[in-house]
């Protein structure tokens, strides 16, 4: 009787592990720059075969002449939309697959519902590359994202939204359709 009431514990205990760890599968949803659901100018969508893109197309802000000679903002509220379906409730980490134009042209919005803006940015010019941008609490369900204009000259091919700490991005990702909402 002892051995059947061990035995039991035991296959309670590793059914609650199993289950704990089932349950904090990773979700990866890697969303490609012309899956927005509306544009608006001066964000501006740009198809470019053979670039080692995503897609063959990515979102700009484009380069406005003369190029940095303050920085005051930007000039219009230009921005692409995007909503995603969250499928579990969870910390996730944001990162965009960018091109920057130089230390004047470097970062863009990023607004989540309705929650403050924030920005990403880093010091890596004239090369896609992965940027790490804020850790988002988000629930399960639809979530709409805003990339808006912050500076001329930034380009976005990718972003991913994913709920391990351990991932870094290091090359074009595969698009996760199923969590894209148009």
């Amino acid at each position: 009787m002892r051995r059947f009431i061990v035995s039991a514990v035991v296959v309670s205990l590793v059914t609650l592990l199993v289950a704990g760890v089932a349950s904090a599968a990773m979700v990866k949803m890697v969303v490609e720059a012309g899956d927005y659901f509306a544009i608006s100018p001066s964000m501006a969508k740009v198809v470019a075969t053979g670039a080692g893109l995503g897609n063959n197309d990515y979102i700009q802000i484009p380069l406005r002449r003369p190029h940095a000679t303050s920085e005051t903002g930007p000039a219009d509220t230009g921005n692409a939309r995007y909503k995603v379906n969250v499928p579990t409730a969870g910390v996730y980490q944001l990162w965009a697959r960018t091109w920057w134009y130089d230390a004047c042209g470097n970062s863009f919005f990023i607004i989540v519902d309705a929650k403050p803006a924030v920005y990403v940015e880093d010091a890596t010019y004239q090369t896609w590359h992965w940027v790490k941008g804020p850790k988002l609490t988000l629930t399960a369900g639809q979530h709409t994202i805003r990339m808006q204009n912050r500076e001329d000259g930034a380009r976005m091919d990718q972003f991913m939204l994913i709920n391990s700490t351990q991932y870094v991005p290091t090359r074009v990702e595969t698009r996760t359709g199923q969590y894209v909402v148009k």
